[in-house]
């Protein structure tokens, strides 16, 4: 559960909100404990927050008064906050159809990066897709053993994006990690998946998994290429990810690793919310206090579901 889409009116630095987890208190220990305590049957809200400049780079040393928290428009009461770098379930989701045959170098190149910065607890897998999603290597500790797949990669056929990122989010929760993310790769729109742009929005909102996304939209890229672009920065913002649209395929490397590291460097916000029915989507907004000092956008996923 995350916060993350709109831009709201500040407009300097990148404030993704990720996953806002809805936990037992006791269950966080780690988080500041000597100013949080709570009954065992309490419940806490855990909120990871990405924060970068205009340039994807994190930003350190933000305090709790540096942030702001509603839920459902209400004000809440930060009760912890700390900086996470913790091991994640990752999928890489790389396109291979045709229309990537002459960007298939930076884009391998790409996925090796996200590869190459997981950590030695990082579950990553390999999915890439073309006519059809296919699982190259299923979730693993062995980066080594995505580089292997990744060497001689090819690009033919038609492009199923959105049954390939519905069945990714449903492969990452194999992972034994509570924080999961994936990344999508591709150039173009989808001609080829049985799954709707409305099911994969559905499939996204109710995960508690981030979406990063990299779109190539160079030279004259057509509507549909387009579209799916346009959808990859939805499925970003609504689960609290980032997304980059890129016009020149040669800076993908770049690009990903700035995305790899913004993904691994978060911090996580602590508040304990109002008691809810079951099943009630509780709306989240996350924003700065401090004074603006260079270009930013401040976005935040929309909410989450309120446990049985």
């Amino acid at each position: 559960m995350l916060t993350y889409p709109r831009q709201h009116s500040r407009p300097q630095l990148l404030l993704a909100v990720s996953a806002a987890l809805l936990l037992p208190a006791s269950g966080r220990a780690a988080i500041e404990p000597d100013q949080f305590s709570a009954s065992v049957s309490s419940r806490l809200v855990l909120v990871p927050v990405t924060v970068t400049d205009r340039n994807g780079k994190s930003i350190s040393g933000l305090a709790r008064e540096h942030f702001q928290v509603t839920e459902d428009s209400q004000p809440q009461t930060i009760v912890s906050l700390s900086r996470e770098d913790g091991a994640i379930g990752l999928g890489i989701v790389l396109d291979l159809s045709g229309s990537m045959q002459h960007k298939i170098g930076p884009a391998v190149a790409a996925a090796r990066a996200f590869a190459a910065l997981a950590g030695e607890e990082d579950e990553v897998f390999l999915l890439t897709f073309a006519d059809a999603p296919e699982m190259r290597v299923p979730l693993t500790r062995s980066r080594e053993a995505i580089g292997r797949w990744l060497t001689g990669a090819q690009a033919n056929g038609s492009t199923a994006l959105i049954d390939a990122t519905y069945r990714a989010l449903h492969e990452v929760r194999r992972s034994s990690h509570r924080r999961k993310a994936l990344v999508v790769i591709s150039d173009g729109g989808d001609n080829a998946s049985r799954y709707s742009d409305a099911e994969l929005r559905q499939r996204a909102i109710e995960s508690d998994t981030q979406i990063y996304s990299i779109s190539i939209a160079e030279g004259a890229a057509n509507r549909d290429a387009w579209r799916a672009a346009h959808l990859l920065k939805e499925l970003a913002e609504t689960t609290g990810g980032l997304h980059f649209t890129i016009r020149d395929h040669r800076s993908l490397p770049e690009v990903a690793e700035k995305l790899a590291r913004a993904m691994k460097e978060i911090y996580v916000i602590g508040y304990k919310p109002a008691e809810a029915s079951p099943g009630k989507w509780r709306r989240l907004r996350v924003s700065l206090t401090l004074s603006p000092s260079r270009d930013v956008r401040v976005t935040a996923r929309s909410g989450y579901y309120f446990p049985e």
